[in-house]
């Protein structure tokens, strides 16, 4: 049901694009113009995220106005020389632009709207545990290694030892892994161990008391920092891991 209404609604957007472009001309704000009509929509029946209890609501992190925003910038300036393919002015032109819109579109929502996610979650489970170092790259992956081409090698990004970052979003489910991070090793922490996702955290009653206090909202799951746990590329530190996906089409590596 949910993923014919997303489609309902893509198709909606790219057939009164049609129309507008076809009637108004080819620009950025006559596209602008009529998806603002559809702004309720795409808010509250489009960005729309899958709760652990199974059910759709809107994002708290995708919005029809930064969409917007964003869809302006990289139409008209864009980056280092590239911009977002709108269409042009030639014979059925405007059709191709309008399906970018959609592809794109329905490639963020399957990428990070569903999830409400912005940055990379933690998902790769290691002998039944999440290790911290799924930061440096999950399935077997070193983010920091994804090196740029010889040709754009001066806009490689410097994998740094010193530098701390710990993500914005992360899943929310019961016992989710708290938001990646990376750091450098200390005297005083020279590895990375493991997210307990069955840890009962909320003990009001022990001594002392213990809470759940990671992250906002969390139900259960703690730092177990007591030894070693190797990701399944055999990390165990996270120590210039600061290159996880991020943004609505997960970007990752040193040259994204």
């Amino acid at each position: 049901m949910h993923q014919s209404s997303i489609m309902n609604i893509i198709l909606l957007l790219v057939m009164t694009l049609l129309y507008v472009t076809t009637c108004s001309g080819l620009s950025i704000n006559n596209i602008h113009s009529e998806m603002d009509r559809l702004e309720n929509e795409i808010d509250t029946k489009l960005f729309l995220y899958e709760t652990p209890s199974f059910q759709w609501v809107p994002s708290t992190v995708y919005k029809y106005a930064d969409f917007r925003e964003s869809l302006y910038v990289m139409a008209t300036e864009g980056v280092a020389g590239k911009k977002f393919y709108i269409g042009e002015d030639v014979t059925n032109g405007h059709v191709y632009g309008l399906v970018n819109i959609a592809a794109f579109l329905a490639q963020s929502m399957k990428e990070t709207i569903k999830y409400d996610a912005c940055d990379e979650n933690s998902w790769d489970l290691v002998g039944g545990k999440y290790p911290l170092s799924n930061a440096c790259g999950q399935l077997g992956q070193s983010y920091q290694d994804y090196h740029c081409s010889e040709e754009e090698k001066h806009m490689e990004c410097p994998v740094d030892p010193n530098m701390s970052i710990t993500a914005v979003t992360h899943a929310k489910w019961y016992g989710a892994p708290a938001p990646l991070y990376c750091g450098p090793k200390t005297d005083e922490q020279p590895h990375s161990g493991f997210w307990d996702y069955g840890y009962e955290c909320n003990k009001g009653w022990a001594n002392p008391p213990e809470t759940c206090d990671v992250y906002e909202g969390q139900k259960a799951g703690k730092f177990d920092q007591s030894r070693p746990y190797a990701s399944t590329a055999g990390r165990t530190d996270v120590e210039g891991c600061c290159w996880w996906g991020r943004g609505v089409i997960q970007t990752s590596g040193v040259c994204n």
